[in-house]
Order: C-alpha cells, then structure tokens, then sequence
C-alpha cells in the first residue's frame, strides 16, 4: 500500500492543529507550520460556543476547555451606567441541548491545549517557518518558506488567520493582487482580570453600552474574566496595539477608567485588578466568493478565508465548523480496504472539483451571513449619538423580550456543523 498522502497544514492557532487530528484520524499525513518560532502566551481569549466544542470534542480536547472554564449560564446586557436592558437563562440549556455549553478560555491556554494534542498525536510540528510562496502541480503542491527551506505535499490548507501567506499565495494564483487587511476604524482594548464576585455569580456574557463605547465581559476560568472595550479611533495608531508591559499597566489603567467615568463602578474594579492588558486594531477584507477559497492543490479555513470581526463570538467557531466540513469532505484512507486505491484517485487532478468545490460552496454562504452579522452587530454596539444610542437600546430591550426570536438564533448557530446524536 502506498504511504499516506502529506497535507501541508499553514497555521497553528485553533484550526490548524484540529484539523492536524482530524486528518490523522483519517489515515492521511498532515505537517503543521506555524511562522512563529515557538507557541505561547498570546491575545486575550476565545469564547468557545457549542458549535465550536463539539469538533473540539472529536480530538478529545472539548472536557479540558470546559473543565478549565467557568461555562456561561447567563446573558445580561445593560446601559454603561448599570441600567438593565435585558437579561436571558438561555446559555444555561445549551449543554443539555447541543452537548456543550459556552465556554471562554484564556488564548493562550487553548493554544497550548492543541499544541499537546498535536504532539501527544505525533503530528509534525515545525515553528518557525514562515510561508512565502507555494507551487502547485498537477498532483502535488510545494510550500516554499524562509531561509530556502520548501516541502512537497499532496495538497495545503491555509489556516494562517487574517493576515494569511497562502490566501495571498492563492489568490495570486488565480491573477488577483490583493493588499493588507483594512483597518475598520474600531480598537479593542482588552484584559485579564481577577473578578470582583459580582462577575462571577452568576456565570455571564455580560455587555454595557454607552455613546460610541462597549464593554464585553465573561468568564475563562474559576477566578478570572476576561473583557474587551471596543471604540472608535479614526486615526490609526499602530505603535499602541500590543501587549503592554507591566510598568506600563498602571497608566494604562488609569487611562481607561477615564474614559469610564459615570459608568457602572465594577467595570473599574475590574480593569484595576488586571494583570494583563493589549490593545489592537480590528481589520476587515473584502469576502471571497466561494469559488475563491481554493486553487488545483490548495483550499483555505477559517479567518483566511472569511475574516470575521469578534461581535458576535463566532470567528474560532466557525473555523472549527470548516475544519470538520473539510475533513469530512476528504477520503477515509485509515480502514485500508478494497477502496483505498479509489480513495487515494480522488486526490489526484479531480481533487479542487470533487472535494474542495463542494466544500468551499457548501461553507461560503453561512460564514458570509455571519461575517456580515458580525459586522451589523458592531455597528450597533458602538452606535454613536443620542439618537443612535436610543435605538440600540431599544433593540437590545426587543432582543430580549422575544424569547422566541433570542431562541431561534441562537439555535441557527448552536445546532452546527452536525446534531447531536
């Protein structure tokens, strides 16, 4: 029997290391490589919804997040002074009807999570390479990386997030020059906090509003919050969007609890209990039709393929729901049966027409929907003027006095990518 085909996974954030597993388990060769030289301390968080832990349970990591989480049980959404505009239990039925709940976790610690999975799995693992350039065949694609390094596989899946070499790489090859992402306008400023009790009980999404500003706020472990200030800032100021160090906190801190004088008093004792804070900038890139998210040897996941800004919590989940869609698209190899010549013929010239089209047509709609949700969402959030301000309101208020339509949608998002059995 010939060897397994050799995938080329670029990415080691959320996507790249499931679907690492996923196609292990599907009797195929995947080598993941990730740009930065070694995997660590990283971002904010994630929020982890139902969705997204049911393929995390498929490489056995889904009980370490919840078990490490503080599982959301409640949704409450007020005005920046402590108003309530509305509240909902919903979350608290999530795991008994999907299989899981919402959960978020620190960045970092679910970055590390898949890391070891990897590992522990005996996936290649190479940090450090970063992708400048591919070269596709009629039955083979070869990723060519810095310091001359290069590596032939059968076909690649970029998982490289917004900023994405082979989404480049990709389009070029198809004629397409495209640029850097756009910066929409909006920062996040976001931290870490030990929680004052009143934000850990109950476990909740929690979201304040006020006149171009929103806060949001939950739970990623026993003890901590994690929370995100979005706002306006026309003007680009790059050299502030990092980490910052912990000389630095203390002016930092004092600095945000300027700009939420006269808001509800715990936001400020949460952001002076923070042990750490960064700052970034939200992009945006125009949305590929589906026909764009794959070449002869190559096909795209997650942000690479569909950017999705953070309003509504969906950007990892949804990579995770390509990952399985992918996965199941690809030829079981690992049952060694009378089929396996068949299987491995599928991945020959045929392979954009018969597994990534699909894939990519089969995708492309829901993630766009939810991109421009996600859009719509932070649109409102940081609704500007006491017009503006007023209507947001009102249509938080509405949101959650129709228990039916809060429901619905929120089902549209949970019951994916497959139901539980």
């Amino acid at each position: 029997m010939a060897p397994p085909p050799t995938v080329l996974i670029i990415g080691c954030g959320v996507a790249g290391p499931v679907l690492g597993n996923l196609l292990k388990q599907k009797g195929y060769h995947p080598i993941v490589f990730e740009k930065v030289s070694e995997l660590g301390d990283a971002g904010a968080s994630l929020m982890l919804m139902s969705n997204g832990l049911k393929v995390l349970e498929l490489v056995g990591v889904a009980d370490n997040v919840t078990a490490e989480s503080t599982p959301i049980q409640r949704f409450i959404d007020s005005t920046s002074d402590g108003k309530l505009l509305g509240s909902s239990d919903l979350p608290s039925t999530f795991k008994d009807k999907y299989g899981h709940p919402l959960a978020g976790i620190k960045r970092t610690s679910i970055n590390l999570m898949l890391k070891k999975m990897l590992l522990g799995h005996n996936i290649e693992l190479r940090e450090g390479w970063e992708l400048l350039d591919i070269k596709e065949e009629e039955n083979s694609v070869t990723a060519y990386f810095d310091y001359g390094r290069s590596v032939t596989g059968s076909f690649l899946v970029g998982c490289d997030g917004i900023k994405s070499a082979s989404r480049k790489a990709l389009l070029r090859s198809k004629g397409i020059a495209e640029g850097p992402p756009s910066y929409t306008g909006l920062t996040q400023t976001a931290g870490i906090s030990k929680a004052p009790d009143s934000l850990l009980n109950p476990a909740a999404m929690r979201n304040w509003y006020a006149d171009g500003t929103h806060v949001i706020a939950y739970p990623i472990c026993k003890t901590h919050i994690s929370w995100a200030m979005t706002r306006r800032e026309t003007d680009e100021a790059a050299e502030t969007w990092r980490p910052y160090r912990p000389e630095e906190l203390p002016q930092q801190k004092s600095e945000l609890c300027k700009l939420l004088e006269g808001w509800n008093s715990v936001l400020m004792d949460m952001i002076n209990a923070s042990g750490r804070i960064i700052k970034f900038g939200l992009f945006d890139r125009e949305e590929l039709e589906a026909g764009q998210w794959y070449s002869k040897r190559c096909v795209l996941v997650g942000d690479a393929a569909h950017p999705t800004s953070p309003h509504l919590g969906q950007g990892a989940n949804q990579a995770l729901e390509d990952c399985f869609h992918l996965s199941q698209a690809l030829p079981d190899l690992a049952s060694g049966d009378a089929h396996f010549e068949e299987a491995v013929a599928v991945l020959g010239p045929s392979l954009s027409d018969a597994i990534f089209k699909p894939y990519a047509e089969k995708r492309q709609p829901r993630t766009s929907d939810l991109v421009r949700g996600a859009r719509a969402v932070g649109e409102q959030r940081i609704a500007s003027g006491e017009e503006a301000c007023m209507l947001r309101d009102e249509s938080v208020m509405k949101k959650f006095a129709d228990k039916g339509w809060l429901a619905s949608r929120m089902d549209e998002l949970l019951r994916e990518p497959f139901q539980r059995m």
